[in-house]
C-alpha cells in the first residue's frame, strides 16, 4: 500500500497532518471517525452529508458528514473533501479516487509508484 503524509489545512492556514493510505479503487476519500475525533478541534466542524458508505468487507454505514478545506501531499496544494466514516481499524485516512484526480495523481503500475 501507498503511505504519505498529507496536511488539511483550516481556513486561518493551521495545517494538521496525517498519513493517508491511496487507494485508486475507492471512489470516495474518507477519514475514520476515530482519528476525525482526535482531530476535529482543529478542523473544525462537518458538513452534514447524505453519503450512504460501503466498505471492501460489504458494511454499509452512513457518513458522520463532511470537510472541504485545502490538501497538501509533496508541496502541491488543492481544494478538496473527504467523507467520515467508521473504518473500524482498516485506515486512518483514504486517499480515495477524488482527491487522487484533483492532485492530477498517476499510478505507474510497473513501477509501483504514484506521482503528483
Amino acid at each position: 500500500p501507498f503511505i504519505h503524509g498529507i496536511a488539511l489545512c483550516t481556513a486561518t492556514g493551521e495545517a494538521t497532518r496525517v498519513k493517508g493510505l491511496f487507494d485508486d479503487g475507492a471512489m470516495v476519500s474518507v477519514m475514520c471517525a476515530s482519528l476525525w475525533a482526535k482531530v476535529r478541534g482543529r478542523l473544525g466542524t462537518l458538513t452534514a452529508s447524505t453519503r450512504i458508505l460501503r466498505v471492501a468487507n460489504g458494511a454499509v454505514a452512513p457518513s458522520s458528514g463532511s470537510w472541504t478545506g485545502d490538501i497538501v501531499i509533496g508541496g502541491v496544494r488543492i481544494r478538496g473533501s473527504f467523507e467520515v466514516f467508521p473504518s473500524g481499524g482498516a485506515w486512518s485516512f483514504l486517499v480515495g479516487k477524488p482527491l487522487l484526480e484533483a492532485f492530477r495523481a498517476s499510478h505507474d503500475y510497473d513501477g509501483d509508484t504514484i506521482s503528483i
